[in-house]
Order: C-alpha cells, then sequence, then structure tokens
C-alpha cells in the first residue's frame, strides 16, 4: 500500500514546490524592478543636488568683482537639511555634517 502512496504524494509535493518557486520568482522580479527604480532614482537626486549645492554656495561666481560668500558647515548642512530632508529620508540616504552624501 505504501509504494501506492508514495508516487502520488511525490507528485503533489512537486506540484507544491513548482508553485512556490513560481511566487518566489515572481517575488524577485518585482524587486529587482523596484530597487532598479531606487538607484536610477537616487542617482537623479544626487545630482539634482550637487548641482543646487553648488548654485547655493555661488561656486560659478568667479570674478575680480563678484565676491564670493564665505558660508560655514554648519549654515550649510541646515539649509539642506530644512530643503531636502525629507527627501533624503526617503531615498535612505544619510548627508553628514562634513557634507558628504552616504549610501
Amino acid at each position: 500500500m505504501a509504494k501506492f502512496f508514495k508516487p502520488i504524494i511525490e507528485f503533489f509535493s512537486s506540484i507544491w514546490n513548482w508553485r512556490k518557486k513560481k511566487r518566489f520568482n515572481s517575488i524577485n522580479d518585482k524587486l529587482e524592478t523596484k530597487l532598479r527604480d531606487r538607484t536610477k532614482e537616487r542617482r537623479e537626486f544626487i545630482s539634482e543636488f550637487k548641482f543646487e549645492l553648488r548654485k547655493y554656495l555661488r561656486r560659478d561666481a568667479s570674478g575680480k568683482y563678484i565676491p564670493i560668500k564665505g558660508k560655514n558647515k554648519a549654515e550649510i548642512y541646515e539649509h539642506v537639511m530644512h530643503k531636502h530632508g525629507t527627501r533624503l529620508e526617503e531615498l535612505d540616504l544619510k548627508f553628514s555634517k562634513d557634507l558628504q552624501i552616504k549610501l
């Protein structure tokens, strides 16, 4: 009698494992696309962030009669956190007081 049930049990267990693998593969595909989207969004934000930071620091102001205003790190950090703090938290980016972005 045990020989009769063994192939049936193996058949149903293989169907069960196939469904489980299929479900996990679909979940993994969704996670991979979300990860790609998130890294793309991070890259875009970092490039926009660097451009805006240069603009805020007036790195583009060069000339004999246009003075570059000096700003200390604490002032820059507070400005960045006030303006971009929520966006940095959404993207899981850390902005240190040394003015560096960490992933």
